[in-house]
């Protein structure tokens, strides 16, 4: 008979009893549950963590992985890493290895494990990383049948309904991660008022200009939505309110070059100030209010962590 490994029947048993708990699902939280139960179990000297992109990052499977893995994840871009689908070691922790999360030759995150014997690491890591790319799969194939069906028709981007359901699980995890995360909404009220004048589908046509310029300066990781007639609402995660701004100065820019009309009005709030989902779109829209006031061209309202309200004027 082939032996498929060379362990002693006692790491072998713990592997077996892994292996059973971690029935196929591909409900994410209560998978992770189980692997954490039964690392805790089978496997005590282990480290073990799942680094997904941004915006989830890195979420232990065990007490102690955030410092394990720490060397590793703060000073490396988990995309450099996602082409790799082989178990390899981590220079940066000891006893440290990874491996890609892998479903339909596609590579979702890393699988992060430390501990002694090599041999039982990389077991261990063919029984945890399988189940854990499909559910990566089934999440971005979910995604992907949500997205057709919860985007706005005419800029592409995610209509309010959708962004709603999101954004409430999006801040309870802010508050899990205590990441700084930055809202802002756009208005476009010179425009608002030029589209009166042009018939629907000449005001359509330049609208649908700017969501092509949205998808031109945000990042993937971002998201935007149309949110009442001609607002969009930007969300940035891991971005503070300053860096938000910038991004919201070359949209300003991107835009003018499609029409003159389009002088965008903003406000911006962060998750520094409150993780409230309804708190932050409050926030951003009583800004909108006082950029308005300003009287100025393309102003931005926020505020910064000491420095209280602040306004960016284009002159």
């Amino acid at each position: 008979m082939e032996t498929l490994t060379q362990l002693p029947a006692e790491q072998l048993q713990g592997l077996v009893a892994i292996g059973r708990k971690i029935a196929p699902s591909t409900n994410w939280e209560y998978t992770y549950g189980i692997i954490k139960e039964a690392l805790r179990e089978q496997a005590p000297g282990v480290q073990a963590a799942v680094w997904w992109p941004a915006p989830e990052g890195l979420i232990p499977l065990t007490a102690d992985a955030d410092k394990t893995f720490e060397p590793f994840t703060s000073t490396k871009e988990i995309e450099d890493y996602l082409p790799e689908h082989d178990f390899q070691p981590l220079a940066e922790v000891a006893a440290g290895f990874r491996v890609g999360l892998i479903a339909n030759r596609q590579n979702y995150g890393l699988l992060l494990l430390s501990g002694e014997d090599p041999e039982f690491m990389q077991s261990l890591a063919r029984i945890l990383a399988t189940p854990i790319g499909l559910i990566a799969h089934a999440y971005k194939l979910e995604e992907e049948v949500n997205k057709r069906t919860s985007t706005d028709k005419l800029t592409g981007l995610w209509n309010r309904v959708y962004f709603n359901e999101r954004f409430r699980e999006e801040c309870e995890r802010l508050v899990r991660s205590k990441e700084t995360g930055s809202v802002a909404i756009v208005a476009l009220d010179n425009f608002a008022a030029l589209a009166r004048t042009m018939t629907p589908d000449e005001a359509n046509k330049v609208f649908a200009q700017v969501g092509q310029a949205v998808r031109q300066v945000v990042r993937q990781t971002d998201w935007t939505v149309r949110w009442d007639g001609y607002d969009l609402l930007f969300y940035f995660p891991s971005t503070s309110a300053e860096a938000a701004v910038e991004v919201l100065k070359r949209f300003a820019k991107r835009l003018l070059t499609i029409s003159p009309a389009l002088e965008p009005l903003a406000g911006v709030s962060s998750t520094i100030e409150t993780t409230s989902p309804r708190a932050l779109v409050q926030l951003a829209t009583r800004r909108i209010e006082l950029a308005r006031k300003d009287g100025g061209r393309r102003v931005i309202c926020y505020a910064t962590p000491g420095g209280g309200m602040q306004f960016y004027r284009e002159v």
